[in-house]
C-alpha cells in the first residue's frame, strides 16, 4: 500500500500481456484494439536497444593507480577476455560482478545533456578500455542505496551475458500508458486487459496456475479475523508464510515493476505489488511478530472504524489524524494500517522480518475514496479500491502472493488461511433479449454469437432460449448493472466501427428521440457561433474553484451565497462556482504565462449560489478580452491599440443583436468599494429586469492574475437572456433611392453624453432622417476647457423618392437649431 507518485493512468507492457494470452499483433495494431474496445492509450513507449554493448564483468584484481590517489586500476573479466579498467569508487571487492560499458556504449543522459559515449582513453596516463557502472550511471531506480557506487551484481551473475538480458528486459518490449475509464476497474490489472484481448481474438486466457505447498500448521492457529463494520469492509483473508529472509527481488521481477513505474523494496514487498498490478487486488503485507499478540499468543486483526481524532503514522512516515468515518486495520492495542489506502509504519517489513501476514481484502469505494481526499493521500491501492475491487479475488490474490514469495523469499505457507466475509456477495443476472439488442444497435447479431461474446469475457449463460436467456456476471465487473450494459459489450467485440452509420440502423428499426432541453442545446451552439464569429474562443472551466477567487473579484460579502464543499479536494478547489470570471481569468494568466497576451474567451456553464436555504442554479454565460484590438500587420495599422470596453460592448450588441433581444440598457452603477470592476462599467438591464455586468476588471485585482493589459469582463444569465430574446425576423428590400450624408462638428459640454445627442436628434424630428452615427471625439488645447468636440453622421433618405438638395438643408437647419438651444453647442466650421 506505498505511494508512488502521481497515479492517473495503467502501465503494461507488450511481453507481460503475452504470459496470458496469444497474439501476434504489431505493437501499434495492439494500440488501436485496445482502444476499439474502449482503453484509451495516452502513449506508447518502446525500448529497442536498451544497455547496448553493455555487459555483466567480474573484478579479477585491483590495484592503486599510479599517478592518481583515488583512482584504481582493475582487471576484469568479459566473458570474451580481460580489460583494463581505471576506476574512482571505492565500494568493490575481487570477485564482484559489476556492470561493464563498452567502448562504444552511449550512457543515458539527463533531457537536453549530449549523449556520453564510452571510448578507449587514458586517465592520468594509464590506458582504460571502458567504464564500470553505478546504478546511477545506467538510469536504474532502486538497485543500490549507493547510488554513486558500483552497482554490485549477484554472485550467480553469468560473466559475459548481455547486461539486459541479466534484466530479463527482453528486447523490443513496449510499454503501454492506458487510461482507465473509472467504470472499469477490472481493466486496472495486466489479466483483466488480457481478457479483454482474449475475448477479441478466441485465444485461451492463461491464468497463473498456482501450485501450493502447505506446511501442516494452520494460519488460523496464528490469527484471528474480527470485522466490526461489514459494510466498510465486507471481506478481510490472512495467510501466513513463515520463515522467509528478506532481500533484493530478483533481477526480473525489479525489471518488471519498473517498466511500469513502481520502485523495487524488497522480495516480500515487491510481490504484493507485481500481484496488484497482475490481478488488480490490493495487498499488504505485516510483519507477524510485531502484532500485539492477545493473551493465548495468537494476534487478531480488527477491522473497525478508527476513533475521532485518533493518531497513525502510516509507511511514509507521516503522522495522521483520523477521523471516525476512515477505516482502520489494527490489532487489540493499536492501529497497523490505513483500510485500503496505506500500512502503518509500525508493522512494516523490514531486513528483521521472518514471519510475514498477507492482507488480501475488500473495501467499500466510497470510503476509500473520502478517506483518500480527506488525508490528500493517493496510491496504488487507494486508486483500485476506491474504484471497486474485486470481492470474489481476494483468496486467489492471497494464495498467488503466498507462492511467489515463496519462491523468492523462502519459507512456508500455512494451511487453512483466515476468509471473514460474513456476507458473501449473491450471484447477480442479467436477463438480455435478443430483440432488445436489435432494437438498440440497428443490427442483427445471430443470439448464439451474443452468447459467444459474453463467455468469452466470463459471463456464465443459463436459461438460454431463442430469444433471451440471463447472463451470470462475475464479480469483477462491478460496471454491470443493467441490459444495456450487456448489450454494449456484445457491440464492443462485434466492432463499433462495424455498426452502420445511420440514423436507424441497417434494420430501419431505430428512432429518432426527442427532449426538452435539444431547444435549449440548439440555442448554447447559436450564441457559440455568434461569439465565435466575433473573434472569441470557448473557455472551460472546473466547476470546483477556490473561495479566495470568489472573495477577490465579489468581496467578503458574496460569500455568504456560496456553496462550500465538506471534503475538498484541495485549498484551490473548495467551492461550488458562483460566478465563471475566476476559471476565465485563470485562462487569461495561463495563455499570458505560454507569451500569448491577446485573448478573446468566452464560457457557457452552471454557477450555483445559495439564498438562505435555497440552492440556486444558473446557466450562465462570461466573457474576458485583454489585449491587442488587431494583430501585428504589415502596415502597421493600430498595431499597438488595446481593447476597451467599447470593444466588449459592440460584441455584446453584436450578440444581442442576432439573437434578437430587444430593449438591452446599459446603466452604470454606483462603484462599490468592494467592487472587482473599474470605473467603466455598467450594468445590463432587459427591459426593466438586471440580467448581468459588464466592464474594466480593477487594475488591483488585474495584477494579482499577472494581467498587465486592461482586461474587459461581462457576466450574464445566459438563460434568462434567451427567454427574452423574439424569434421573429423581419426582412426588407435594398433602398431603391439614394441617401444623402450630412456631417457635423460641434462644441459641446463635457457633461454630455452621446445618449443625450441621440435624444435632442430624435426630440426635433427631422424629415427623412434615417440614420446618426458618432464618428469623432477630439480633446485637446484648440478645445476649451470643459468641452468637447463630437462629429456626426446624419444619413437622409426617402424610401419613395429622391431627395432634393433643399429638403435636406431644410431638415438640417431645423437639427442644427435644436441642438444650439438643447445642448448650448457650438457649430465648428
Amino acid at each position: 500500500m506505498r505511494a508512488h507518485g502521481a497515479i492517473n493512468t495503467m502501465k503494461v507492457t507488450l511481453n507481460w500481456l503475452k504470459e496470458y494470452v496469444a497474439f501476434d499483433w504489431t505493437p501499434e495494431e495492439l494500440g488501436e484494439r485496445l482502444t476499439m474496445l474502449g482503453l484509451e492509450v495516452e502513449g506508447i513507449e518502446k525500448q529497442t536497444g536498451e544497455f547496448e554493448n553493455v555487459v555483466v564483468a567480474q573484478i579479477l584484481a585491483s590495484d592503486k593507480h599510479p599517478n592518481a590517489d583515488k583512482l584504481s586500476v582493475c582487471r576484469v573479466a568479459d566473458g570474451k577476455g580481460e580489460r583494463q579498467i581505471v576506476c574512482g569508487a571505492k565500494n568493490y571487492k575481487v570477485g564482484d560482478r559489476i556492470p561493464l560499458a563498452l567502448p562504444g556504449c552511449t550512457l543515458p543522459t539527463p533531457p537536453g545533456q549530449a549523449p556520453f559515449t564510452i571510448k578507449v582513453s587514458k586517465m592520468r596516463g594509464v590506458e582504460s578500455q571502458g567504464m564500470l557502472c553505478s546504478a546511477k550511471e545506467l538510469a536504474l531506480v532502486g538497485e543500490a542505496e549507493d547510488a554513486e557506487g558500483l552497482l554490485i551484481l549477484p554472485a550467480e551473475a553469468n560473466v559475459g551475458q548481455s547486461f539486459a538480458a541479466h534484466l530479463g528486459r527482453a528486447s523490443g518490449d513496449v510499454i503501454y500508458d492506458l487510461e482507465i475509464t473509472p467504470n472499469r476497474p477490472d481493466l486496472n490489472s495486466v489479466i483483466g486487459i488480457a481478457r479483454e484481448i482474449s475475448a477479441l481474438t478466441g485465444n485461451p486466457l492463461r491464468i497463473p496456475e498456482i501450485k501450493e505447498q502447505t506446511t501442516g500448521e494452520a494460519s488460523s492457529s496464528l490469527i484471528r479475523v474480527e470485522i466490526q463494520d461489514s459494510e466498510l469492509g465486507p471481506r478481510y483473508t490472512a495467510r501466513i508464510v513463515r520463515g522467509v529472509k528478506v532481500g533484493p527481488s530478483p533481477a526480473w521481477l525489479r525489471n518488471r515493476l519498473e517498466q511500469v513505474g513502481i520502485r523495487s523494496i524488497s522480495n516480500v514487498v515487491d510481490v504484493t505489488n507485481y500481484v496488484m498490478l497482475e490481478i488488480g487486488q490490493p495487498l499488504h503485507a505485516f510483519d507477524y511478530h510485531l502484532l500485539a499478540p492477545d493473551p493465548d499468543g495468537v494476534r487478531t486483526i480488527v477491522i473497525r472504524r478508527a476513533r475521532e481524532g485518533e493518531k497513525f503514522t502510516t509507511l511514509d512516515g507521516q503522522p495522521r489524524t483520523l477521523t471516525n468515518e476512515m477505516l482502520l486495520i489494527a490489532d487489540r492495542a493499536k492501529g497497523i494500517a490505513l483500510a485500503g489506502v496505506m500500512g502503518g509504519q509500525n508493522t512494516e517489513i523490514n531486513d528483521q522480518t521472518r514471519d510475514v501476514l498477507i492482507e488480501s481484502a475488500n473495501f467499500k469505494p466510497q470510503n476509500i475514496r473520502a478517506t483518500s481526499k480527506k488525508l490528500g493521500l493517493r496510491t496504488d491501492s487507494s486508486y483500485r479500491f476506491e474504484r471497486g475491487a474485486d470481492v470474489g479475488i481476494c483468496e486467489w490474490a492471497s494464495k498467488r502472493a503466498a507462492v511467489l514469495i515463496q519462491q523468492l523469499a523462502g519459507g512456508e505457507i500455512l494451511h487453512d488461511p483466515v476468509d471473514a466475509y460474513p456476507n458473501p456477495q449473491p450471484q447477480r443476472t442479467i436477463k438480455l433479449r435478443a430483440q432488445k439488442v436489435r432494437e438498440l444497435l440497428g443490427i442483427d447479431i445471430p443470439i448464439t454469437d451474443q452468447k459467444r461474446y459474453l463467455d468469452s469475457l466470463q459471463f456464465g449463460i443459463k436459461n438460454s432460449s431463442d430469444d433471451e436467456f440471463l447472463a451470470e456476471v462475475p464479480t469483477f465487473r462491478v460496471d454491470m448493472k443493467r441490459e444495456v450494459d450487456l448489450i454494449e459489450e456484445i457491440a464492443r467485440l462485434y466492432g463499433v466501427d462495424k455498426i452502420p452509420a445511420t440514423p436507424h440502423g441497417s434494420l430501419g428499426g431505430g428512432a429518432l428521440g426527442s427532449h426538452p432541453f435539444d431547444s435549449a442545446y440548439d440555442d448554447y451552439a447559436e450564441v457559440r457561433r455568434i461569439l465565435s464569429a466575433c473573434g472569441l474562443t470557448e473557455a472551460q472551466g472546473q466547476t470546483l474553484i477556490s473561495s479566495a477567487s470568489i472573495r477577490a473579484l465579489q468581496g467578503e460579502d458574496s460569500l455568504g451565497q456560496v456553496l462550500p464543499l465538506e471534503n475538498p479536494l484541495s485549498s484551490d478547489m473548495d467551492v461550488l462556482r458562483s460566478s465563471l470570471l475566476p476559471g476565465l481569468l485563470d485562462s487569461l494568466r495561463h495563455n499570458l504565462h505560454h507569451q500569448n497576451g491577446d485573448v478573446r474567451l468566452f464560457e457557457i456553464g452552471r454557477t450555483f449560489t445559495r439564498n438562505g436555504g435555497e440552492i440556486r442554479e444558473e446557466r450562465r454565460i462570461a466573457v474576458a478580452l485583454t489585449g491587442r484590438r488587431k494583430a501585428a500587420f504589415w502596415s502597421g495599422e493600430e498595431r499597438e491599440a488595446k481593447l476597451d470596453i467599447y470593444d466588449l460592448k459592440g460584441t455584446l450588441e453584436e450578440l444581442f443583436e442576432q439573437l434578437g433581444v430587444r430593449g438591452v440598457q446599459w446603466v452604470r452603477p454606483e462603484l462599490r468599494d468592494t467592487s472587482a470592476l473599474h470605473l467603466d462599467s455598467a450594468r445590463i438591464l432587459i427591459g426593466k429586469h438586471p440580467a448581468g455586468e459588464l466592464g474594466q476588471l480593477n487594475p488591483i485585482t488585474a495584477r494579482k492574475y499577472d494581467l498587465r493589459d486592461p482586461v474587459l469582463i461581462a457576466e450574464f444569465n445566459l438563460d434568462f437572456l434567451l427567454a427574452r430574446r423574439g424569434r421573429s425576423r423581419s426582412l426588407k428590400p435594398l433602398p431603391a433611392f439614394p441617401s444623402v450624408r450630412r456631417d457635423l462638428a460641434m462644441l459641446i459640454e463635457e457633461s454630455v453624453p452621446h445618449e443625450k445627442v441621440v435624444a435632442v436628434v430624435k426630440q426635433a424630428k427631422p424629415q427623412n432622417l434615417e440614420n446618426v452615427q458618432l464618428f469623432d471625439v477630439f480633446r485637446g488645447k484648440s478645445i476649451p476647457s470643459g468641452r468637447k468636440s463630437v462629429a456626426y453622421a446624419f444619413t437622409y433618405r426617402n424610401a419613395e423618392r429622391t431627395l432634393t438638395e433643399a429638403e435636406v438643408n431644410a431638415a438640417q437647419e431645423k437639427l442644427l437649431q435644436q441642438l444650439k438651444t438643447q445642448l448650448n453647442a457650438e457649430i465648428r466650421a
